[in-house]
């Protein structure tokens, strides 16, 4: 069940993310639940997959209990920087080009910023992991 999540993970929160994104001219009502439920879905899901890929190296036998640990711990502090990188990079981005050229302009371009500091924290953290 895990193995089938983790395959199709980028899917799924992909779909919450346009139905977010459809849900703010079509339903306004139910953007807060679906806002609220795509990144608490995400958290949980990338936590359970960051002690998943750690527990079968434990149970292989590569690291004890307190590498596992130190190792969960590394990832998830990891994880949460690279959202906190991403937050800011992004409603920096979406505030400033939001209130030049409208709402839509600034969506898109949070989203990209968002996108390109995470991609750039993850290569940088990968780089210093190694």
């Amino acid at each position: 069940m895990t193995q089938l999540l983790q395959k199709y993970f980028p899917w799924n929160t992909l779909a919450l993310l346009a139905a977010l994104i459809i849900s703010l001219v079509r339903y306004p009502q139910a953007t807060p639940r679906i806002s609220l439920l795509l990144p608490v879905l995400s958290l949980c899901m990338a936590g359970s997959f960051i002690v998943q890929k750690q527990w079968v190296r434990y149970k292989g036998g590569q690291v004890i209990g307190l590498r596992f640990t130190r190792n969960v711990l590394l990832d998830i502090l990891g994880l949460l920087f690279t959202i906190a990188a991403a937050s800011y990079v992004g409603s920096l981005a979406g505030t400033r080009l939001g209130t030049s050229y409208g709402m839509w302009a600034g969506l898109i371009a949070g989203i990209a910023c968002a996108f390109l500091a995470a991609s750039t924290v993850r290569k940088l953290l990968g780089s210093y992991a190694s």
